[in-house]
């Protein structure tokens, strides 16, 4: 059914920082105004782009304390 030859490896990298490491853990940032927006990003870049968002766009976010 599928063929090792049209096998395609993904690179886990933060779009950010191309930080590649095997114990990175990313995640999927979505924002209306950054040029970051719907790109895997590491902890670190993450909080950074977190904290640009405004109070109305943080609040769609689960986690985020009101």
């Amino acid at each position: 059914m599928y063929s090792t030859r049209n096998t395609k490896i993904l690179a886990f990298k933060c779009a950010k920082c191309f930080t590649e490491d095997s114990n990175l853990k990313l995640a999927w940032f979505v924002g209306s105004n950054s040029l970051y927006s719907d790109s895997l990003l590491c902890n670190s870049c993450f909080k950074h782009e977190f904290s640009q968002l405004n109070i109305n766009e943080k609040r769609e976010w689960g986690f985020y304390d009101k």
